[in-house]
């Protein structure tokens, strides 16, 4: 692309090449920040909670319902616990995930046993179900270990669509004009 191209380009596609860029950035913050991008996260749904939970209570519906009342004052607690305090929040989430896959996995491995003999499969079920068992409690043991590592996936993920995004458009983009790349139909200006 000559100097031209690259502005009609940039003209042409600026709103196009918004999100890929916005993915690269948050990618890199995922990536280089994850207690960050955990905590920043934690706060935005407490902030969300909060603005739901205080338009339910504002509803005409919770005048008329307890109920409805309860919960909207549940939200808006349960959002201001995550904006005062997203590590702790965060923590205990994923440590609940870890007791739910733990107990889950004991029931499971209780049922395998139950039909040891019976089935041809049995050592198959025992180890997928002692290795979901491990992941349970290493979520107890190391909750924000586990969500920093998971984040960091997440950026490594996001990086790369944004990069592969971006390419795409320049790919598909020659020269001032829009061509047809074998996968899609592109039009030609």
């Amino acid at each position: 692309m000559n100097k031209k191209s690259i502005k009609d380009f940039i003209q042409k596609n600026g709103n196009a090449l918004a999100i890929p860029l916005v993915m690269i950035v948050l990618g890199l913050f995922f990536i280089f920040f994850p207690g960050s991008a955990i905590d920043i996260t934690v706060k935005v749904v407490g902030i969300m909670f909060v603005i739901v939970g205080a338009v339910m209570a504002c509803s005409l519906l919770a005048a008329y319902s307890p109920f409805t009342l309860a919960i909207s004052i549940i939200l808006i607690i349960f959002g201001i616990l995550c904006i005062a305090s997203p590590g702790f929040i965060a923590s205990f989430v994923i440590k609940a995930i870890g007791v739910m896959i733990l107990l889950n996995e004991l029931v499971r491995i209780y049922e395998a046993y139950k039909i040891k003999g019976k089935s041809d499969k049995f050592i198959q079920y025992i180890i997928v179900d002692v290795v979901t068992l491990i992941l349970g409690i290493v979520l107890i043991a190391m909750p924000m270990n586990i969500a920093g590592a998971i984040v960091i996936v997440m950026g490594v993920v996001l990086l790369i669509l944004g990069v592969t995004n971006i390419i795409t458009a320049i790919k598909v983009y020659k020269d001032g004009r829009y061509v047809e790349d074998g996968t899609d139909v592109v039009w030609e200006e």
